[in-house]
């Protein structure tokens, strides 16, 4: 059995739902937000780990290639790459 190693770059989406984040839409007038840049740093979000990993890092860019929006409900959509 030969073993190799190969490598992936990937566009990782993650969804979930976190009550705490949830906002009145009559009130703000908007049923979606987007968070601003870095905004991820102040919330909870998923430990997601590939097991088995030799190495991971992230693509560096002059801006982030991250976003994140959370609906009204607290519905939370997380795009990295």
């Amino acid at each position: 059995m030969v073993i190799k190693d190969f490598s992936v770059s990937m566009y990782l989406r993650q969804a979930w739902t976190d009550k705490r984040l949830a906002f009145d839409s009559f009130v703000t007038g908007v049923d979606m937000i987007r968070l601003l840049n870095d905004s991820w740093n102040e919330l909870w979000i998923p430990d997601t780990f590939f097991r088995n990993e030799k190495a991971a890092e992230f693509h560096d860019v002059t801006v982030n290639n991250r976003m994140m929006t959370v609906t009204a409900r607290g519905k939370v959509w997380y795009v990295l790459k």
